[in-house]
């Protein structure tokens, strides 16, 4: 019956050149590599090899059967190093919570270099707002949260790695955007203020940076608030990573009314402390406070 170690040995004597080099590089007595050769060329019915010459050369025969050992080694090698990573503790899954207001474009080499280095291991990446990110923490969800501080939870450990800067602002076209400057906070209440709608399912529903008494428009995403916004339906706060190129373009505009100054949300990745972590969650926490977030 045909054998992996008897493909092994047949692609051992094509990579280095002959029956003596290939029993040297697999510790084996040239004898060995020999018979388990003649074996398996018994066993399939073909020869694989011209032996007339100084170094042995495929057949025809022998070209074809390479090309497909060569494939069933490299997946055979993969299923060991799969089994390797699995008893190391290394994660068949990892689960990512990420607030909607974090960007997620500084994360995408480090999510790309970690599926290179741990390909045994499935990402699998939920885009959250307000508790709804922490909450897919508590629910067993997500394995590691990067979200808003809520109210601190001494099960959890915390680690800050950036702030994230919320701005107000307006379309340049709408009436308001026209007379940025001669509106007065009071006026300014009485537009309509573009939010964000809490995910959480069981939570207490969260706002930030909401003006007590306006009318509002509840959107489930920051593009659709965006472009709400720029339509001139209303205004709303905005990370300002995601606002600057409008701004810049004059499509937006920042309101410089006091009541509508920038809010600093600090950003923290959180993991529960009573949850071993494993290989890869270890190495996300640490990278994730080395990430330069606002780098987009």
């Amino acid at each position: 019956m045909m054998t992996f170690e008897q493909l092994r040995t047949f692609q051992a004597i094509v990579k280095h050149g002959g029956f003596r080099a290939a029993s040297e590089s697999m510790h084996k007595s040239q004898s060995a590599v020999s018979i388990a050769i003649r074996n398996l060329e018994v066993e399939l019915k073909i020869s694989l090899f011209e032996r007339h010459q100084y170094r042995p050369s495929l057949t025809t025969e022998g070209e074809l059967l390479l090309q497909k050992v060569n494939v069933i080694i490299q997946k055979m090698d993969e299923l060991k190093y799969l089994s390797k990573q699995f008893n190391a503790s290394i994660e068949p899954f990892l689960r990512i919570a990420m607030s909607a207001i974090v960007p997620i474009h500084p994360a995408l080499h480090l999510f790309h270099a970690i599926n290179e280095r741990y390909p045994a291991t499935q990402l699998s990446l939920l885009i959250e707002t307000l508790n709804g990110t922490t909450e897919r923490l508590e629910d067993d969800e997500a394995d590691i949260a990067i979200a808003e501080i809520g109210e601190p939870n001494p099960n959890y450990d915390y680690a800050h790695i950036t702030n994230i800067e919320l701005i107000s602002v307006v379309a340049a076209k709408s009436t308001w955007g026209q007379r940025i400057h001669e509106l007065n906070n009071h006026e300014i209440q009485h537009i309509t203020q573009i939010i964000m709608r809490d995910s959480s399912l069981h939570s207490q529903k969260k706002t930030v940076g909401v003006i007590e008494g306006t009318h509002r428009w509840t959107v489930t995403d920051l593009n659709s608030k965006k472009e709400i916004i720029i339509s001139g339906v209303g205004w709303g706060r905005m990370p300002k990573h995601l606002v600057e190129h409008d701004i810049a373009s004059g499509e937006l505009i920042s309101l410089p009314q006091s009541d509508f100054q920038p809010l600093q949300v600090p950003i923290n990745a959180i993991r529960k402390k009573d949850k071993p972590m494993g290989v890869v969650a270890k190495e996300l926490w640490q990278q994730f406070q080395d990430i330069d977030w606002l780098k987009v």
